[in-house]
């Protein structure tokens, strides 16, 4: 019996002993977690901003990074450091990781634009506006116009229609679309087609397949307005070819 208590106070002790050690190794990661997590320790010292750019300001881009910058190097936020590049507006995506024992190190991919959007503004190629202070060194020679709302499917009817154009030698420059919901298009030749709401791509592949004699007579069209069920009218130019 003696020795059945004596083992029961043994395991009770063990017990205890090992709860009490638990509550103080808890009590100990608590207090160094929140010593860790002072903005004052292992503070940011610097932040290195990695991949090449056209047109992106890095400095300017360094300070809203520095403006951004939370706490220390355990601390810091690194998603609110992520939105900080985000907000310029020739970043197109940017991953933020942490460097021991004070760098951040910020990988930026730049805004690729592919044509111009209204009178201020950019498009990408994923169909996305965005408008930065300072446009591209190389000028954009392709213009959309039109609600920003409609950029992905004006991008994807664009890329669609330039391939037919460019196989009968032409080139769309130009891509309109109004509120009511009408497309017209602008050739590199100066040329106004205005395809309409309806039947777009039929429309477009009918003046093709005729373009070639259009083109044989005495002068160059200047608009060609392909809402009619049958056929096509057209302007034609006041000079003669030559």
């Amino acid at each position: 019996m003696k020795g059945r208590k004596m083992n029961s106070l043994f395991r009770r002790w063990r017990l205890w002993a090992l709860g009490g050690f638990a509550l103080a190794s808890a009590a100990g990661l608590y207090a160094l977690a929140g010593y860790l997590m002072n903005p004052q320790v292992l503070p940011i010292r610097s932040i290195q901003i990695k991949n090449e750019f056209r047109n992106l300001d890095k400095v300017s881009l360094q300070q809203a990074l520095l403006k951004a910058i939370d706490g220390g190097f355990f601390s810091v936020d690194l998603h609110k450091l992520r939105e900080a590049a985000l907000s310029a507006a020739w970043v197109a995506e940017a991953r933020v990781t942490r460097v021991w024992p004070d760098k951040l190190v910020v990988e930026v991919v730049e805004q690729r634009p592919i044509a111009n959007w209204g009178e201020d503004a950019l498009l990408n190629a994923s169909g996305e506006v965005f408008r930065p202070q300072r446009k591209p060194d190389k000028p954009l020679s392709l213009r959309f116009n039109g609600d920003e709302d409609k950029a992905a499917l004006m991008l994807d009817f664009f890329v669609t229609e330039q391939k037919m154009f460019r196989e009968h030698g032409m080139s769309i420059r130009e891509v309109d679309l109004d509120k009511r919901g009408e497309w017209r298009l602008k050739l590199t030749d100066g040329t106004t087609i205005v395809v309409g709401k309806e039947q777009m791509g039929k429309r477009i592949r009918r003046l093709l397949g005729v373009y070639a004699v259009l083109e044989q007579a005495e002068k160059k069209p200047l608009r060609v307005d392909l809402r009619y069920e049958q056929g096509f009218a057209v302007s034609w130019r006041a000079e003669e070819k030559g």
